[in-house]
């Protein structure tokens, strides 16, 4: 039976402590690539045949979630929302989802799950294999001891009733369903959590994303520039005099000009760079950056942060930064 719904996962993890750059949003709608990490999620789903979804999330989070996605129409799907927070488990999240979900399988994915391989493979494989259970669990480099993430379920009726019947579900649920007689598979996958890790996830997260780039400039947004490699240019941004060596993305009326903007950047929507170089980093909206000194590489540039050189003498350093903020002067 193939899966045409889906349970997210986008309540905070146990680590709920706030980016620097996102104090206050849920880190599921932080972007990466310019587009909101669950974006990138729903997007996915959708390409893999998801027509309905329940987005389940905390209390705090819920309701900026709901402005952002709304009803699904824009990705292509029906989405609905529940409240629920991580510390309630598993169980909780399927013993809620019951009259969603009625008789018919489903995948768990977490709300921040950036895969590389297409979903559709594996609900495929699921449903031609008669599976009660398939783990999605993330491959783990050479040599690592820790624990390997699992981003997502792909459920039977038959699991999904095992697994919600009690408030427990253990570390690993595909044991409580081999165990009440279920057939089930971990399947390796590579992919991404950046909502469970620092502002490096979300650079290797961004950097992921860019990947997969597909090139697309109007040159009349160009004036005596040098484009390298794949770069996207929003219509109504305007640069000048710059390098673009991508992967690279600039969004909706970015002002930039005299500037080199490097491989895995991410410029957003309204910010301005004079006189800079950066790559490898993440510029979020409105922020700016003016002959800057050095080039930034491997940062992360908060809304409407402003970073740029004075000329006044005598010469210092002048720094306003949030909690958990990391500046390393080179």
């Amino acid at each position: 039976m193939e899966i045409a719904k889906a349970l997210i996962l986008a309540g905070r993890g146990h680590d709920d402590r706030p980016w620097p750059t996102a104090p206050s949003a849920p880190r599921h709608l932080f972007p990466i690539a310019n587009r909101p990490i669950l974006f990138h999620n729903l997007e996915a789903l959708r390409a893999a045949g998801i027509l309905e979804a329940s987005i389940l999330a905390d209390r705090d989070g819920a309701q900026a979630i709901l402005q952002a996605v709304g009803d699904g129409r824009d990705f292509g799907m029906t989405v609905r929302y529940e409240e629920w927070h991580p510390a309630l488990g598993l169980g909780a999240a399927l013993a809620g989802a019951r009259k969603f979900l009625g008789e018919e399988p489903v995948l768990v994915q977490q709300g921040d799950a950036l895969l590389r391989e297409r979903m559709q493979a594996h609900i495929s494989a699921f449903a031609r294999d008669q599976l009660d259970a398939l783990a999605l669990r993330l491959s783990q480099p050479l040599g690592c001891s820790t624990p390997a993430a699992t981003p997502g379920y792909l459920l039977s009726p038959r699991a999904v009733s095992i697994l919600g019947a009690g408030p427990d579900v253990p570390a690993e649920p595909i044991d409580d369903v081999r165990a009440g007689g279920g057939r089930v598979r971990v399947q390796p996958v590579d992919g991404w959590l950046p909502c469970a890790g620092d502002l490096e996830s979300l650079l290797e997260g961004n950097r992921r994303m860019l990947e997969g780039l597909v090139a697309a400039v109007d040159p009349s947004t160009l004036e005596d520039c040098t484009v390298q490699g794949p770069v996207e240019v929003h219509p109504t941004a305007q640069i000048k005099r710059t390098v673009l060596r991508g992967p690279v993305v600039i969004g909706a009326g970015a002002r930039i000009t005299d500037a080199y903007i490097g491989p895995y950047s991410s410029i957003g929507a309204g910010v301005a760079i004079e006189g800079a170089e950066i790559e490898h980093s993440i510029v979020l909206a409105d922020a700016e950056l003016r002959f800057v000194g050095t080039r930034l590489e491997s940062s992360v540039i908060g809304r409407g942060a402003r970073v740029r050189r004075g000329f006044q003498l005598p010469g210092a350093i002048r720094v306003s930064i949030g909690d958990g903020a990391e500046v390393v002067l080179r």
